[in-house]
């Protein structure tokens, strides 16, 4: 409607003129500014209408470069995000989606050593410590962490390995 104010092809309106024709016809609707009038005659006149343009598509990684993202944080897990995008070469927000596909936070990324299936004697002197230090009612946080045990653990597998090793303490 703009454009048929503008008198399209001819150009037979000024800007201004336009602007006040369409306040005139449509008084209801915000009134637009003379350069808003000048912004959707250059659109016309460059790309042949006033429709928004497509916004160009995240590049695509190959599988090579998405291998070498995991393989650069497996070898190094410390590694920021913004590190790694630096050594490959890739943008940031690549490795952030990189990550993402395969389930991966680098923010929530905790390197922990637990005990392997054969270390069963670690275990159970683990299990007693805590258990004497719970009978004695010692046991606090700065404690466990003193112990030089460095384990992740969570409050269920914790008590589950208390009662485990307790059955198995009492019954010989």
């Amino acid at each position: 409607m703009i454009l048929q104010m503008i008198g399209y092809g001819d150009r037979t309106r000024t800007q201004a003129e336009v602007v006040r024709l369409f306040q005139e016809k449509y008084p209801e609707l915000p009134p637009i500014s003379q350069g808003t009038v000048s912004k959707i005659e250059k659109q016309v006149w460059e790309r042949g209408h006033i429709r928004q343009l497509k916004k160009n598509p995240p590049n695509k990684l190959s599988d090579d470069q998405k291998l070498d993202v995991m393989l650069m944080l497996e070898e190094n897990p410390h590694t920021s995000s913004r590190q790694t995008a630096l050594a490959l070469n890739i943008s940031h927000s690549s490795i952030l989606r990189v990550l993402t596909e395969n389930q991966m936070h680098p923010y929530k990324l905790v390197p922990t050593n637990e005990l392997a299936e054969d270390d069963f004697d670690g275990r159970i002197l683990f299990c007693e410590q805590m258990i004497q230090m719970i009978d004695d009612n010692t046991l606090q946080i700065e404690n466990v962490f003193r112990m030089n045990l460095h384990l992740h653990f969570t409050a269920m597998l914790f008590t589950k390995a208390v009662v485990t090793a307790r059955e198995k303490i009492l019954t010989g």
